[in-house]
């Protein structure tokens, strides 16, 4: 039927850096602990502007990055493993 189409844009082979994505999530950690450091010093400030909820946002994110991080420990111990299959 003719010729296969021809593709201008290649994308190229880039190595992953992070493969289970520890260190991204600790960075989030480290990070939404400081906010929250931060967020609980300033709390009278931010209860009088109507933004007492930030400090919540921060604690949530906080612990929400403690549960991803089980799961790339989890992840990253299944790997090591050779019981890879795509989770």
């Amino acid at each position: 039927m003719g010729d296969p189409p021809r593709h201008f844009l290649v994308q190229a082979p880039v190595p992953v850096m992070d493969v289970d994505g520890f260190n991204v999530t600790t960075i989030g950690i480290v990070l939404f602990a400081i906010a929250s450091v931060l967020a609980g010093v300033f709390y009278p400030r931010l209860e009088e502007a109507g933004n007492g909820w930030w400090l919540w946002v921060c604690v949530s994110g906080f612990g929400l990055g403690l549960i991803g991080l089980a799961y790339c420990l989890h992840r990253r111990s299944r790997r090591r493993a050779g019981r890879w299959d795509r989770d």
